[in-house]
């Protein structure tokens, strides 16, 4: 579905209130099935994101349901690195949508295009960043399915220091999930370039590995500039991984340390089962190359992984 550029016909428009309180100021993002807002609280005067699905798309019974699961798995997730969600509500048509925090910045997908390659302890110390929810997600049996440059986004600290919020937990797999199944075997979704090949075969069965596939892939695009394995479509991507493994990391740029290659190239094994089997695992290998900050990620993944 193509993305929109102004607020959909149907919905709140600029300038409208909805619910009795928030006033709906500009379209602020768009994808495949939904859209997002910015908007303001009218009483508190608290700015927020709406997160609304399109019309055609809140049709499906499916798609509505998962919206409101999606809500209830990043509520459940107390890292700091995850945007809240703060509300849900439902439109006139019965649609539910999302009252989220508005976040100010950008994502790592247009930030590393304005970059270039990431120096390798800034791309470790975002993925640990990003880490630090997952793992908490993974504690939990949550597996988050769509980890990509464009979901994990970038904020300013008030010491004006950078820290990562994981976006965008709509075709997250959790245990609530498990016992009401909304993904049919050979059902695929996500986004090809970074979705691990068990993933490309059927989104029911991935477990918490698809995530470090989905990592490895994100260390290799920000650390080399180029993703392992491209293509357009999901079939071509499919097609470059069963043909062999990309040249390392460091092949491509030699300021990578070997080490972290062999990490990242790990998390990119077609076998779930040669790559690391949690991200305590996938933390502790990348810490001898993170910063201060990334050791606090590393120490944090670990402890919520051990209980």
């Amino acid at each position: 579905m193509a993305t929109v550029h102004a607020i959909p016909a149907g919905f709140p428009q600029t300038g409208e209130v909805l619910d009795g309180k928030y006033q709906i100021e500009e379209l602020i993002g768009s994808g495949g099935s939904g859209f997002v807002v910015a908007a303001r609280h009218l009483v508190i005067g608290q700015r927020v994101a709406l997160k609304f699905l399109h019309q055609a798309v809140a049709e499906n019974p499916e798609a509505c349901e998962r919206l409101v699961r999606e809500a209830r798995a990043v509520a459940r997730i107390k890292s700091d690195h995850v945007a809240r969600v703060l509300d849900v509500s439902v439109l006139p048509t019965g649609a539910p949508y999302m009252v989220m925090e508005l976040l100010l910045g950008t994502d790592l997908s247009r930030l590393r295009r304005a970059r270039g390659h990431f120096p390798p302890s800034d791309a470790v110390d975002a993925v640990l960043q990003a880490g630090e929810a997952i793992a908490e997600a993974h504690a939990m049996g949550i597996v988050h399915r769509d980890l990509k440059p464009s979901n994990l986004f970038v904020v300013a600290r008030p010491d004006r220091s950078l820290a990562i919020k994981v976006l965008d937990f709509g075709l997250s797999k959790s245990p609530e999930r498990r016992k009401k199944p909304l993904t049919v075997t050979g059902v695929v979704a996500g986004t090809p370039h970074y979705m691990a090949p068990e993933q490309m075969q059927s989104l029911k069965h991935v477990d918490h590995r698809a995530d470090i596939w989905s990592l490895g892939v994100l260390l290799y695009y920000l650390v080399s500039g180029t993703r392992p394995y491209d293509g357009k479509t999901l079939l071509t991507v499919w097609n470059a991984i069963r043909a062999g493994p990309p040249p390392p990391p460091h092949a491509r740029v030699p300021a990578v340390p070997p080490g972290l290659s062999v990490v990242i190239m790990r998390c990119l094994e077609r076998d779930p089962a040669r790559r690391p089997q949690s991200l305590a695992e996938l933390a502790q290998g990348l810490a001898p190359f993170a910063s201060a900050r990334g050791q606090m990620s590393v120490e944090w993944i670990v402890r919520a992984l051990a209980t």
